[in-house]
């Protein structure tokens, strides 16, 4: 029997409902390769709990803009998500330092036979080794430059993509999930009161469990 892989959307924080979605799909780190999307942490109620899930699970978690931006305001860099910084210091505790060593390991992407995993997007026409890291995790529209990746005047990268592989991709939690023939977006929104997504493949089903609650307000 082929391995499954299991790609997890967006959990930001999202323990309980993250601990919920393993055990429907009966996860067995054992048997299954089970990667999350990015995006991990911060706006939900347990960042700790989620990280602790996925090494329980032996789990490999893509690059999300929330890890890029923590290993940023380590290095003492002004960020955005300066907000969320100190509550993540004090959530983990004595653990913050093994769990910013673990997020420098995240790759920013996973290319695996015809399968592309990546947080937010790939820039049209390149591959991502070719790319600046903010764009892998931040991209939702491409205005050919890369100096505006949201505005929805310009076409998404998704509708630009003209690639062979399935690329697999969390981030953009207003779309509710997408499913086309080469492209699947599993961020559904679980910290805003939605669902938590799981991509089996290579079965390519999507299941879901739903959120217990609404921690955050969607931007």
């Amino acid at each position: 029997m082929e391995q499954r892989t299991l790609v997890i959307g967006d959990v930001h924080g999202c323990a309980k409902e993250l601990k919920q979605l393993l055990k429907k799909v009966k996860a067995d780190p054992k048997q299954d390769r089970i990667v999350f999307i990015g995006d991990l942490i911060n706006k939900g109620p347990s960042s700790r709990g989620v990280w602790e899930l996925h090494r329980e699970m032996n789990a490999v978690s893509l690059m999300g803009n929330h890890e890029l931006s923590l290993l940023e305001l380590v290095e003492g860099k002004f960020h955005k998500h300066s907000k969320y910084f100190d509550l993540l210091r004090k959530e983990f505790g004595s653990h913050f330092d093994d769990f910013v060593a673990d997020v420098h390991q995240f790759p920013l992407w996973l290319e695996d036979h015809d399968l592309m995993m990546v947080h937010a997007g790939l820039v049209p026409g390149l591959h991502p080794d070719q790319t600046d890291p903010w764009h892998l995790v931040t991209i939702r529209t491409w205005d050919g430059e890369g100096h505006d990746l949201k505005n929805e005047a310009n076409p998404t990268w998704f509708d630009l993509y003209e690639g062979d592989d399935l690329v697999v991709f969390g981030h953009w939690a207003a779309l509710g999930g997408l499913e086309r023939p080469k492209v699947i977006g599993l961020d559904t929104g679980c910290v805003y009161g939605g669902k938590l997504s799981c991509l089996i493949m290579p079965e390519r089903k999507i299941v879901t469990v739903s959120a217990k609650k609404s921690y955050a307000s969607i931007s």
